[in-house]
């Protein structure tokens, strides 16, 4: 049942998830709309990397949670978190041959409201832009007048609330846009059509690349087992990001750009070694993680996407935008990011 849809799901996902310039841990999403009925989509907490065709994901009845946006009333007094996490659990179906027992990603609403094949990434070209002041006017001149169709959606609550905003900006569009950039977020890309998806997504990255006339170059993520959960980054470019600049502890909680890193990064941080999760040597740039190496590797791959970004906004004159404080705690407490950070201690 639905088999050639679920290959193309599985083969999409992880062709992105083996890249860490795309997802970093369990960050981004994918999905399908199997039929007129149900949609396939990444499990939370799930890497792309690991999506099977049997495996990674949970199905929807989405046109249920189209019709829950559609008919929300926000003047009632209803927690909206809770209350849309328990309607997509209870739209959730399990088909002959999956795993029961998963959870839909916190992003499953707007990817019911999309074309048929979707992908949401934490790319770091996307996210040079998505970060950064001048970025929605670069990504206006390069994809402003796309055939594709190209909006930007302005710094919206993950969940529940960006959902909405999505639906609200698709509602003031005749045809709906193919590319959408969630500003300190990422990149949305979808299309009724499997290699229309998957082009679309790698001619985004192409197109900033070429813009802004970066080298097609992201470094290796890599970690080395020294002790009973101790890992050093075998990266370089953090060595040589961290070595006696004064990058500490405070300049991470002062350099949060979006949720992913707001999750996995923010209260982490100790300066030598080693006090917390993520300990940084000044002197050496040498970086160390004391947890076990699903978590290590999580952080790894975003302090690496955190580098790049910064090092390339200051290489073209770009201005880093901080996620606000008050967004910051928002996605510490948030349970749906509580739920996925448990996973990594499994």
């Amino acid at each position: 049942m639905f088999e050639k849809k679920l290959k193309q799901f599985a083969k999409m996902s992880q062709a992105l998830g083996v890249r860490a310039d795309y997802a970093q841990g369990g960050g981004g999403n994918t999905s399908v709309k199997l039929n007129d009925e149900f949609m396939a989509v990444k499990a939370s907490g799930y890497k792309l990397k690991d999506m099977k065709v049997d495996d990674g994901f949970v199905v929807i009845k989405y046109k249920e949670i189209q019709k829950y946006y559609a008919e929300v009333d926000l003047e009632s007094d209803t927690d909206f978190y809770k209350d849309s996490t328990a309607f997509v659990k209870a739209n959730t179906v399990t088909l002959p041959g999956l795993k029961d027992g998963m959870r839909a990603s916190v992003e499953a609403g707007f990817h019911s409201l999309v074309y048929d094949y979707v992908l949401h990434t934490h790319s770091v070209y996307a996210n040079l832009l998505c970060c950064t002041k001048e970025g929605k006017s670069i990504a206006d001149k390069i994809f402003g007048k796309s055939e594709y169709g190209y909006a930007w959606v302005p710094y919206i609550t993950p969940g529940f609330d960006l959902t909405l905003g999505i639906k609200h900006l698709l509602d003031d569009h005749d045809v709906m846009p193919k590319i959408i950039f969630m500003e300190s977020h990422g990149i949305l890309v979808s299309s009724d059509d499997y290699d229309e998806c998957v082009m679309l997504h790698e001619m985004v990255s192409e197109a900033i690349l070429e813009e802004l006339d970066l080298p097609n170059e992201f470094e290796y993520v890599g970690l080395e087992e020294t002790g009973e959960d101790t890992f050093v980054s075998k990266s370089e470019i953090l060595k040589g990001y961290f070595k006696g600049t004064g990058r500490d502890s405070k300049w991470f909680e002062a350099n949060i750009l979006y949720p992913d890193q707001a999750a996995y990064l923010s209260g982490n941080v100790a300066d030598g070694c080693c006090g917390n999760k993520i300990n940084i040597n000044g002197g050496t740039g040498e970086v160390i993680y004391k947890t076990n190496y699903k978590e290590a590797l999580t952080m790894e791959e975003s302090i690496v996407a955190l580098a790049y970004i910064m090092e390339n906004a200051k290489a073209k004159k770009m201005t880093p935008v901080p996620m606000k404080q008050e967004d910051i705690d928002f996605i510490k407490n948030w349970e749906g990011v509580k739920y996925r950070k448990n996973l990594l201690k499994k």
